[in-house]
């Protein structure tokens, strides 16, 4: 069949919800679950280490720099000396936030003693003080450090220091900060040489898990009479990945193009074989009303008998023979 589409969603969806809003919308689709497994990669390290090494390897970017201006007779701009700019800048975010935790670590610490019970509401004041904020107010904090104290909260958690009891934390004890072992995602140090990993003693690894996988597959009635701007509205909801829906999209809108066009085709000539519809399309390319683009039409007679054979099913051609027309 020429005219279908496929489209991936992974993670866990409401099938039954799902299927519903693709069918109010014109697109009536069957969908077929598979599992795929999936790696997520992550750093592992203590944070003195990983501190030293992301420090080691911004200096070493930044001496390469310096060595290439020298080789080409240029001066760093003041932009580049004062600025967030330059080469290092591809490791000091993965810094930034090292040190970020880092802190947050030695403030949860003094704030709380080995043996204290902090409560839930606690403890999400401190992750975000924002929370107690009156409505109207300015938050006082903002995402990115929220979100530094989540993860200096995860960290404690994976290093056996707090302990969830109930609807509170138990807080377990204490580390040095240095030796706290702290987890990045990989990107942070995917650019540095292994041999380097190993000397500063950390560790990257990949964690596999399932992940639930959903095939949605499209019919001729879907390409046909879908309503593209709701489809645009559940991909969004459901967070679909934007290259997956984009080729997705892409591919019903193209075969539109075609369908409009070859009924034009057949219309205006009346009895045709796929070969002569190819032919016929190739020679009249698709132009916008004074836009400056148009669409290109090489279609095989293989493709376009299959496309003919579609239209046929939904009733839009009749076949004689070897030939077709519009009806």
């Amino acid at each position: 069949m020429v005219l279908e589409e496929m489209l991936i969603i992974r993670g866990p969806i409401d099938t039954p919800e799902i299927a519903r809003a693709f069918r109010e919308a014109g697109m009536p689709a069957r969908i077929t679950q598979t599992v795929v497994l999936e790696g997520l990669v992550a750093a592992k390290g203590t944070i003195g280490d990983i501190k030293a090494l992301l420090r080691e390897e911004v200096s070493r970017v930044e001496r390469l720099r310096e060595e290439f201006m020298i080789e080409e007779g240029g001066e760093e701009s003041d932009a580049e000396e004062g600025g967030d700019t330059g080469p290092g800048r591809l490791y000091n975010p993965f810094l930034v936030t090292v040190e970020r935790i880092a802190e947050d670590i030695v403030e949860f610490m003094a704030k709380y003693q080995p043996g204290d019970l902090v409560p839930m509401d606690d403890l999400k004041e401190w992750m975000v003080p924002s929370a107690g904020a009156a409505p109207g107010e300015e938050p006082p904090d903002t995402l990115e450090s929220a979100l530094h104290k989540v993860m200096a909260f995860s960290t404690l958690d994976e290093n056996g220091l707090i302990k969830a009891e109930g609807e509170a934390v138990v807080v377990q004890g204490r580390m040095i900060l240095e030796d706290i072992v702290i987890t990045l995602p990989g990107d942070a140090v995917e650019d540095i040489d292994p041999e380097i990993l190993k000397e500063h003693g950390v560790l990257t690894e990949m964690t596999v898990t399932p992940v639930p996988e959903y095939l949605l597959e499209f019919g001729p009635e879907a390409i046909l009479e879908g309503d593209l701007d709701r489809i645009d509205e559940i991909a969004d909801d459901l967070e679909i990945d934007e290259e997956e829906y984009e080729s997705f999209r892409a591919g019903v809108s193209l075969k539109r193009v075609v369908i409009g066009r070859t009924l034009e085709i057949l219309e205006g000539r009346g009895t045709l074989t796929p070969a002569e519809v190819a032919e016929a399309l190739g020679s009249s390319a698709v132009e916008s009303a004074g836009e400056g683009w148009k669409i290109v039409l090489e279609l095989t007679p293989e493709f376009v008998k299959g496309l003919l054979n579609d239209l046929k099913k939904v009733g839009l051609v009749r076949r004689k023979g070897e030939k077709f027309r519009a009806i």
